[in-house]
């Protein structure tokens, strides 16, 4: 991140791990970073998106950070 700091998929990783630290005010902070980038990221979107290419647990771990930042549903 330090050498890409506007790389998508890693600031979501951050995102998540952030919410599920407890840390949830850096996490929706980092959060309107990644929706500044990709201003039409949902839950809903980021299901199908995900889901072609991680198994199913892992995708409910990303999708339950991204809640807990406030990501929207659809």
């Amino acid at each position: 991140m330090h050498d890409q700091p506007r790389l998508a998929n890693a600031m979501r990783v951050k995102v998540v791990a952030l919410a599920h630290l407890g840390r949830l005010d850096e996490a929706r902070a980092e959060l309107s970073r990644v929706l500044a980038i990709d201003p039409k990221l949902t839950i809903a979107g980021f299901r199908t998106f995900v889901l072609r290419v991680h198994a199913p647990e892992l995708l409910e771990l990303f999708v339950t950070g991204l809640r807990l930042a406030g990501l929207p549903e659809k």
